[in-house]
């Protein structure tokens, strides 16, 4: 019999008080539990590789919707941020490092059955680059869970989102000497740390006095690990950030000040492109009331 709890009630109380990781169940049924994590822990060296999938988990999908980490997996090392997620599969490794000041919040699906060979994004273990629509469905699923939507809805509109994940995984980048590489991931991941800590409102001259070289090598090497510019992804980062807000009702011209934009046509113009909807839609579907669902 299939399961389902929502959010109200629900906290996973598997730490003491203080615990600097506080777990949130969305919904749990049969094969599949979803819950919202948030880590506010301040160690900067990795612990212990851990088991990638927790109990009987044969695959976890983590999607994060604020702050970031830096996440280590088959001897890579990423920073994971909004506009980013990753898979694990039973048996893999992963290690996790947090940054001072940087919490992070983010969304676990853990799956307790076989899903390969049915889904083709199951397969594609690592890091992900997460869209900002399907950054949306994400945050709607969330919404969705936490106003008691039934448990057949919520299994339908995870399945939609694992499917829009196929073909999301991060591009390997070869051609150059893994000391040259891991240089460069490291640059990398301290300017995406630099723009995630805080409203990503930092300037370009700005963030490579963080990164210790020029704008020119920074802006050459970032599009080069990561396939984006880096106008584009702290772009992406505000559109997160702002969506992250929508839900609240602040006014649209206050978060266009809040981060960075021109003004309110500015950051309209820049959501829609990147979500195909204005604010005021999406504002309206991670509010809409969801009707209680029945066991």
């Amino acid at each position: 019999m299939t399961h389902h709890q929502g959010a109200e009630g629900n906290r996973l109380r598997d730490g003491q008080d203080g615990d600097p990781v506080r777990r949130t169940r969305l919904s749990r049924q049969t094969g599949l539990r979803i819950t919202e994590l948030a880590c506010h822990d301040d160690h900067q060296s990795f612990r212990q590789a851990t088991t990638g999938t927790p109990d009987d988990a044969v695959l976890i999908v983590s999607l994060v919707r604020s702050g970031g980490f830096l996440l280590r997996t088959a001897g890579s090392e990423d920073f994971i941020d909004p506009t980013m997620g990753f898979m694990v599969a039973q048996g893999g490794e992963m290690s996790i490092a947090h940054l001072p000041g940087i919490r992070d919040l983010s969304t676990v699906l853990e799956y307790r059955q076989d899903i390969h060979g049915e889904c083709p994004a199951a397969g594609a273990a690592g890091v992900l680059r997460i869209t900002a629509r399907v950054d949306v469905a994400h945050r709607s699923l969330v919404a969705a869970c936490r106003a008691g939507t039934d448990a057949f809805e919520v299994a339908e509109r995870v399945h939609s989102l694992m499917a829009r994940l196929a073909g999301a995984r991060s591009p390997a980048h070869g051609g150059r000497k893994a000391s040259t590489a891991a240089a460069h991931r490291r640059l990398v991941s301290r300017v995406c740390a630099a723009l995630t800590d805080g409203p990503p409102t930092l300037g370009l001259e700005e963030l490579s006095r963080e990164a210790g070289c020029s704008p020119f090598h920074l802006s050459r090497v970032f599009r080069s690990v990561t396939g984006h510019t880096l106008t584009g992804y702290r772009n992406q980062l505000r559109v997160r950030a702002v969506t992250e807000e929508l839900a609240a009702g602040q006014p649209l011209r206050e978060l266009a000040a809040k981060y960075g934009f021109a003004d309110q046509a500015h950051m309209t113009r820049v959501f829609r492109r990147s979500v195909g909807e204005l604010p005021g839609a999406v504002r309206a579907l991670l509010q809409r009331p969801h009707p209680a669902g029945k066991e």
